[in-house]
């Protein structure tokens, strides 16, 4: 019995009577006389070291000798195998011509299998086998998926048959497997056949011609993924490695708003529509009457890159997450988010999850092993649309090998204020972003810039121009500046002076008793925090410390706890807050003075995040406060001596090398500097 009789005999039970019909229609029309082959290569020699061949009669072949493997071959017409023509057949056919047509599995899987739950066999580009190097096993494994691809095929409606068959009818890729199942072609109209099958799901508008005259294979593996009906469903990343084109297509396809307007764009492109479809509201914010956050939103749907500046509390997650959700939807895109914080990525991963919205994933250093590797295989099965990263994290190559297997739509930079030495915190790893994101861009082959959106609450004239002129200077971007003003009509400031530390606590508790809402109480010293929630606690106002010295898994368990309300005060370095999404903190006291007027607005607005809300901001100083104040800022000024010092560190690092790579930390350690203050690299 041949290979095909068998094949249409175990699937009569899983088809229809008609598909069988259609099956055995085809399987008449395909030549007997083909065979599997699978070659293992060396690592190190790069020579064969063994072959498997399963021929169409049962035969199997499994030997190192090319010669008698010819001879088992000479009566076939087809060779198949699983991603044969770029590697097997290189080692094969070294001395002479192929004579056979080869059929190779690999490339056609994508286009009928680009659905979540993906084929069972394939996992990337190597097919899932029991025994390792086992090529006859994998032969087998081979013509599993080939059966599974043709009886796929015929299942597939005549005109996408003669859609994909017409697209890619030139390709060696593909025209094998073409030839096998006996696929028909158009020579003319292919773009009319496009559109009248991908309504509602393509721009209308779209330079289709173009498409099909220049990027043929990209086009079929676009079309492929568009017809998907699970979003999370990717382009495996050796395809977007072989044909990095198709990130361009899918774009130009379906997040590329037309300006004559179309039922695609009118919907899925609009962001009032998807305001209300992801997030329930109707409208966006405005700021002092001005649709700044709507505008927002749209240049980056639009593709701009974009500098906003909205206060705390003012929407700033909101004006990313949208566009980041409907890329995600559109063109099965990944947004990059990069922030300084661990506590800001969870309290956003959390508040998207409440509302349904499983799209965000976290990869940082408060993670335990378990986790961080589910939400990196997250990441990589496409479940993601939001990663959420520290400006480290681009350092590791894991994150770059997870980026490199997505299509990425967008980097959003939050507190952007970080990129400049005029700031109040200034990253030095923030400086780094700017040559990850171009490295990235020419490993990817992309066609054009990634674009970025940078977001801060607060920022001084020469901090937006300095980073303008950073993303300007590593990617040539210029970016759009959308800034309100830094008011907050419901909160109510408040200054109140303590003669000593005893009534300062007084005057704190004063202030606890009197609200019964969610408070943050910031201070400038770790240890200040853990005293501090003791001393309350300790007078019945229960309360938990944070700073950035505590062990990770107490850091979060505090945060939990004080945003679920089981506990109403949390006392704080500047640590805890940027970003946090909590709506009803009433009540924001500073029992130290803010190092500066920038942060003290960040902090502040940490109270009365829902606009409705009425909330109170003190600040509880003493003179006392003042002197110690003014001896920190005078503590971070340097002194020529110092300057001096590390100009030394520097000619010492380069007596013996032109070039040295070195942290700013082992400067300063080189200089003799004392590595124990917190803030000593920046």
């Amino acid at each position: 019995m041949s290979i095909w009789s068998r094949f249409i005999g175990t699937r009569k039970s899983e088809e229809t009577n008609n598909v069988i019909g259609n099956q055995i229609h085809m399987c008449h029309m395909m030549p007997s006389r083909y065979a599997i082959v699978d070659v293992e290569i060396g690592l190190k020699d790069h020579k064969i070291h063994d072959i498997g061949a399963l021929r169409h009669d049962g035969a199997i072949y499994h030997k190192t000798s090319k010669e008698e493997l010819f001879e088992f071959l000479n009566d076939v017409n087809y060779v198949c195998g699983h991603n044969i023509i770029h590697h097997d057949a290189r080692y094969l056919f070294t001395d002479e011509a192929c004579r056979w047509l080869l059929v190779d599995t690999l490339y056609i899987s994508p286009l009928l299998f680009p659905e979540r739950p993906y084929h069972k066999l394939v996992k990337d580009d190597k097919l899932i086998s029991e025994q390792m190097n086992n090529p006859v096993n994998d032969c087998e494994k081979a013509k599993d998926l080939l059966l599974d691809e043709i009886t796929r095929w015929n299942l597939l409606p005549n005109e996408k048959r003669r859609l994909f068959a017409s697209l890619l009818k030139d390709k060696k890729e593909f025209e094998g497997f073409f030839s096998m199942v006996g696929a028909e072609y158009i020579n003319e109209g292919v773009s009319e056949l496009i559109r009248n099958l991908y309504v509602g799901k393509i721009c209308q508008h779209a330079d289709l011609d173009m498409l099909v005259r220049q990027h043929p294979c990209e086009l079929a593996y676009a079309l492929a993924l568009i017809a998907t009906t699970d979003y999370r469903s990717i382009t495996p990343g050796w395809v977007l490695h072989n044909y990095p084109g198709v990130e361009f297509v899918i774009k130009l396809l379906r997040h590329t708003s037309c300006n004559e307007g179309c039922v695609y764009c009118n919907s899925q492109l609009d962001v009032l529509h998807n305001l209300k479809a992801f997030f329930g509201y109707g409208r966006f914010r405005t700021y002092e009457g001005e649709p700044l956050q709507e505008q927002a939103a749209q240049a980056a749907v639009k593709g701009k890159s974009l500098l906003a500046i909205f206060p705390t509390g003012g929407g700033k997650s909101l004006t990313f997450q949208l566009p980041a959700l409907m890329a995600g939807r559109s063109v099965h895109g990944l947004t990059v988010v990069i922030s300084p914080l661990q506590s800001l990525m969870k309290d956003q991963v959390d508040n998207l999850a409440d509302r349904g919205i499983t799209d965000a994933v976290t990869i940082n250093g408060l993670l335990d092993p378990i986790t961080r590797s589910l939400s990196i295989q997250r990441v990589q099965d496409g479940e993601a649309s939001l990663l959420y990263i520290s400006p480290e994290m681009l350092r590791s190559k894991t994150i770059e090998r997870i980026l490199m297997g997505r299509h990425v739509v967008r980097f959003v930079i939050d507190e952007a204020h970080c990129f400049s030495s005029w700031g109040q915190d200034f990253r030095v790893d923030y400086l780094y972003i700017g040559k990850f994101i171009s490295e990235y861009q020419q490993k990817k082959k992309c066609k054009g810039p990634i674009p970025v959106s940078c977001f801060t609450a607060t920022a001084k004239q020469k901090v937006v121009q300095d980073i303008c002129d950073y993303f300007k200077h590593t990617l040539d971007l210029d970016l759009e500046l959308f800034a309100s003003t830094a008011s907050r009509t419901n909160l109510r400031y408040s200054v109140i002076y303590a003669e000593s530390d005893d009534d300062k606590y007084l005057k704190l508790r004063e202030l606890v008793a009197e609200s019964d809402c969610p408070t943050i109480v910031y201070v400038s010293r770790t240890k200040r925090t853990e005293e501090l929630a003791i001393k309350l606690t300790r007078d019945g106002y229960n309360a938990l410390p944070f700073n950035g010295r505590m062990e990770p898994d107490e850091k979060i368990v505090n945060q939990d706890v004080f945003m679920n309300d089981q506990v109403r005060i949390i006392v704080a370095t500047s640590a805890f807050g940027m970003g946090v999404d909590k709506k009803d903190v009433g009540l924001v006291v500073h029992y130290d003075i803010s190092d500066s007027l920038e942060n003290y607005v960040q902090e502040a607005g940490r109270a009365g995040r829902d606009p409705s809300l009425s909330a109170r901001c003190y600040v509880l100083y003493s003179d006392n406060d003042l002197d110690k104040h003014f001896i920190l800022l005078n503590q971070t000024k340097l002194s020529i001596s110092e300057i001096q010092q590390i100009w030394k560190a520097i000619k010492d690092l380069t007596r013996q090398r032109m070039k040295v790579s070195c942290s700013a930390l082992e400067i300063a350690r080189q200089a003799g500097w004392d590595d124990s203050v917190s803030d000593i690299e920046t």
